[in-house]
């Protein structure tokens, strides 16, 4: 399409930055529709496979950036008692 401009920021490799979570749950922690509640405020969408969330970054991000995402990821989380694991690739 002429004069589309397409913002998302791309790797060397061409593929967009993004930022995986994997979380564990137990039987004693929040439901887990509470923690996908959560994920979705801060703008993570669900995903199949090895990861359970993936955010889209539209521009590349700085160091700061990603941690400012995870903080206000955990501050979200906490009391839900999850744990998890973050993987970026940019």
């Amino acid at each position: 399409m002429e004069g589309h401009l397409n913002l998302t920021y791309r790797s060397p490799g061409g593929l967009p930055m993004r930022t995986y979570v994997r979380m564990t749950f137990h039987s004693e922690g929040a439901d887990p529709t509470k923690v996908l509640a959560a994920m979705r405020s801060v703008g993570f969408e669900e995903s199949m496979g090895m990861h359970d969330f993936v955010y889209r970054w539209k521009d590349k991000a700085a160091l700061d950036d990603v941690i400012r995402l995870v903080t206000e990821m955990h501050e979200r989380l906490k009391g839900l008692d999850v744990q998890y694991e973050i993987t970026t690739i940019s």
